[in-house]
């Protein structure tokens, strides 16, 4: 005799079981044949004093590790073959921080740490994808007093590099050169405005 109970025990056993199978047949994600970072900074620029550089802000789709391209529609495309080591942001943080000398009177401060500087970096990756077959970078920085965290600067970077073929893998270390270029811009900017306070000229006038 089949009781009611036996009759329950069995359909969820059975929609245990459709369950199961329905999350075994899913696709899995394709992985990448290639990761990348970007390149270590081919000059190192010294501080005055130290500045906190922060994970700089970006658009989701830039923040990731997936590698984009721009159609001439405006429209984003993802590289399927190829991805970034790490997200975007955190890739120009660990190579901004890289960009610094450790040979100066002042240092470059991953925020994590909680140390305090004369400065804070605020910034935005604001484009940072393929045009065709050329890489783009745009930066978007604010210089920040550590203390009043008023603005003392404002800048944009920007940089471009050319593949050396069309496939995704050339596409891919041509959109890094424009990165890196765009952070060694970046640091020699900061570098020039981030001056000890001690040696601030009272002449200029902040943004």
């Amino acid at each position: 005799m089949i009781t009611l109970r036996t009759s329950i025990t069995g359909a969820v056993l059975a929609l245990s079981l459709v369950s199961a199978g329905c999350v075994s047949v899913l696709p899995e994600q394709p992985k990448p044949e290639a990761v990348y970072r970007l390149p270590d900074p081919q000059t190192r620029v010294e501080l005055e004093t130290n500045v906190v550089i922060r994970e700089p802000d970006a658009p989701r789709l830039l923040a990731v590790r997936k590698i984009t391209s721009q159609g001439p529609d405006g429209g984003f495309k993802v590289l399927p073959g190829v991805a970034w080591a790490d997200r975007a942001t955190r890739m120009f943080q660990v190579t901004l921080l890289d960009a610094f000398s450790t040979s100066g009177n002042g240092l470059a401060v991953d925020d994590v740490t909680g140390v305090s500087g004369a400065y804070e970096v605020y910034w935005r990756v604001s484009q940072f994808s393929l045009d065709g077959g050329e890489g783009v970078c745009q930066l978007e920085l604010t210089l920040l007093d550590g203390g009043s965290r008023e603005p003392v600067a404002q800048h944009t970077v920007s940089a471009s590099s050319p593949a050396s073929a069309r496939d995704d893998l050339a596409r891919a270390i041509a959109l890094a050169d424009a990165g890196r270029q765009c952070v060694e811009r970046a640091a020699t900017f900061i570098a020039e405005r981030a001056v000890a306070p001690e040696s601030e000229d009272i002449s200029d006038e902040s943004l």
